[in-house]
């Protein structure tokens, strides 16, 4: 019997000393993490004070030179904001890391402890079927009967232990499974990101090049902004078709008044959320959408009588991840408005009953404005204007809980919601 309970020590021994190496790896990943935070939190602090001098800019005068010193300070100010999204990549890249290894490390001692288990099982029952009086009459005193005994039922106890553990881990290797996936579609988030931010770098270049060449000239410099503005909401379709500005204006201020969120606010929303739709309609729910999407695609689309097949969702982003198939996320977000198809439901019901249009449609403009307004509203001082409100609305409406590593992303959006403001007056 006291082999047998030096057996039990050695297998606990060997549990904590399998599950030692985890600790270590995750306390070196977290000091790293710290590191990151605090260099995120630096630039974050400088990106602040480029923003101050271009809301000077933005509020002196419309001049040339204005808009020239507004676009260089922009231009400072998206490099800052390229590196500080480069640092929460891989601030993310250590999270996913972590993750990886806490559920291969979950999974191993499940598995360890499957062993342990039908280990202490296979003592329990060859030393356990003895009964009392044998154990006694086994044993020289009294005493080393009763420390067996008190032995035995601390194993007993000890076997449960490790068997709800067990139970633990098993139900929580796949929560922690669907957690990876959001933290990597996340990554394939900011990822688009990355790129879309080389675009507007490089087109405040040009347009920074462009107005040097130019002589003083305020409404061609807007109309040249109309222009760019259509540019950009060519990106946009609703069932495959570019969106005229016009349009987009007309539809937005729709929405506004059912929501009463600031017009130019919606468009600034729509115009950045097309950027990081990787091809907005140019997808198909098979190859693009989650597959635990389907079911609730295929509702809305008989609702609405389209065929699945043909209706345009957002690609699948790629970029070069470690995945299999070098994606680490899904597309499949549905209409200008980029919903995915369970979120929409949330706000279907919503937007029937203030628009009257039912079934509501997501690839409707005017529906999805109104959809959009919706999600925003819920952050409070959006409807008052307040900009800080509507920074978090916007980072909000891509990222929930995960807003603040978006900060470039509501810059932007409030920087398209002020070129907007401009040209709807």
């Amino acid at each position: 019997m006291k082999g047998y309970i030096s057996k039990i020590t050695i297998y606990f021994c060997l549990l904590v000393l399998f599950l030692a190496s985890d600790v270590s790896l995750a306390a070196q990943n977290d000091a790293q993490q710290q590191d990151l935070k605090m260099k995120i939190n630096i630039l974050r602090n400088q990106i602040q004070e480029y923003q101050k001098e271009i809301d000077v800019k933005n509020n002196q005068a419309e001049t040339l030179q204005g808009d020239i010193d507004a676009i260089e300070k922009d231009i400072a100010k998206i490099k800052l904001e390229m590196q500080e999204t480069q640092l929460v990549i891989q601030g993310l890249d250590l999270e996913i890391a972590d993750k990886e290894a806490g559920i291969a490390a979950m999974q191993k001692e499940v598995e360890a402890k499957k062993k342990v288990l039908a280990q202490f099982m296979q003592e329990l029952y060859e030393n356990g079927n003895a009964t009392s009086v044998e154990l006694a009459l086994g044993n020289n005193t009294f005493s080393d009967y009763f420390f067996q005994a008190d032995s035995l039922e601390s194993f007993e106890e000890r076997t449960r232990e490790i068997y709800d553990r067990f139970v633990f881990l098993r139900e929580g290797i796949q929560k922690e499974k669907d957690d990876l996936l959001s933290q990597k579609e996340e990554q394939m988030n900011l990822r688009a990101m990355q790129n879309d931010q080389q675009n507007t770098l490089d087109s405040q270049e040009q347009a920074k090049n462009s107005l040097l060449g130019k002589t003083k000239n305020d409404k061609q410099a807007l109309s040249d902004q109309m222009g760019k503005l259509q540019d950009q909401l060519n990106a946009l379709q609703a069932l495959g078709e570019p969106i005229n500005i016009d349009e987009a204006i007309s539809a937005a201020k729709y929405a506004s008044g059912f929501t009463h969120v600031a017009p130019e606010f919606l468009l600034g929303v729509l115009r950045v959320e097309s950027g990081l739709g990787t091809n907005v309609g140019g997808g198909r729910y098979k190859t693009d959408m989650n597959p635990a999407q389907w079911d609730t695609f295929k509702k809305i689309c008989g609702e609405l009588g389209v065929d699945p097949n043909s209706v345009p969702v957002s690609r699948r982003a790629c970029y070069n991840s470690n995945s299999k198939d070098g994606c680490g996320g899904w597309g499949g977000a549905m209409g200008p408005g980029q919903f995915m198809p369970t979120t929409w439901l949330g706000y279907k019901s919503k937007v029937e009953k203030l628009t009257g249009n039912s079934p509501a449609n997501p690839w409707d403009l005017k529906d999805s404005l109104v959809a959009m307004g919706l999600k925003l509203v819920a952050v409070n001082g959006v409807t008052a204007g307040d900009r800080s409100a509507w920074a978090k609305a916007a980072a909000m409406y891509l990222a929930g809980g995960n807003w603040e590593n978006y900060s470039w992303y509501s810059d932007r959006v409030l920087s398209y919601a002020d070129g907007f403001k401009k040209i709807m007056k």
